[in-house]
């Protein structure tokens, strides 16, 4: 199945060349491009995020189309926007335009799945496109200053992320169940279970055993932990 991706980045060029490098393959598929907050706030209005699977984020953006001017902070309003307003659980990979992680790691703080840096030496740069077509097709996330550290990603889906994401509200398993389409409230339950088991760790495990604490209730501290922003 093909992947399909926006990119929301004001440098065209290198869009066209990172889009050419994201598709050679065929797994992935750039569906579009936005450069500005202004434009964003549009494209999202608009309801074509449903027909996105993952999101590359530039951190620095300017608020219309032509301003010379960028900021960080652009970058990750909109971040925010995709997953708070509206809950977008695919992979977010954020490109930074700095070696320094601590961009990354604010917009790692607020949401997204990984970050790399866009100015890569010449030798690097099959390592970025590799490591973020992985990344984009959820294998892993990226965390690193200089494209080097690949961790691996919890293997939970983007309906799965949304579960968890509801069940953190206190939704019940009925209204999981409708909202995503199982057919009963225990398939949901037993879905959620399974995630659970996806989420925790064997230290975790031991805290089940000897705190006597609920699967449930550790998945849950555990992703809100993880998730927080």
């Amino acid at each position: 199945m093909t992947t399909k991706v926006l990119i929301i980045d004001d440098d065209e060029a290198f869009v066209e060349i990172l889009a050419e490098f994201l598709e050679d393959d065929g797994q992935i598929k750039v569906v579009d491009r936005v450069g500005s907050e202004r434009d964003c706030q549009e494209w999202l209005a608009s309801g074509k995020l449903e027909s996105v699977d993952a999101v590359v984020l530039d951190l620095r953006l300017p608020f219309e189309s032509g301003d010379k001017r960028t900021d960080s902070r652009i970058g990750l309003r909109i971040l925010n926007s995709l997953r708070d307003t509206h809950r977008f659980f695919g992979p977010i990979i954020v490109l930074t335009n700095s070696r320094d992680s601590a961009d990354g790691k604010e917009a790692l703080g607020n949401g997204c799945d990984g970050y790399l840096c866009k100015h890569a030496p010449a030798d690097q740069v099959p390592v970025m496109v590799n490591e973020l077509k992985m990344a984009l097709l959820g294998d892993v996330v990226i965390v690193s200053r200089e494209l080097r550290h690949v961790f691996f990603r919890d293997d939970v889906s983007a309906k799965e992320a949304k579960l968890m994401d509801l069940l953190s509200q206190e939704r019940s398993w009925s209204e999981i169940a409708q909202a995503l389409g199982y057919k009963s409230s225990k398939a949901a339950a037993n879905v959620g279970d399974r995630i659970f088991d996806k989420i925790l760790t064997e230290e975790d495990r031991r805290r089940l055993v000897n705190n006597g604490v609920k699967k449930r209730d550790l998945a849950l501290e555990v992703w809100r932990a993880r998730h927080r922003s």
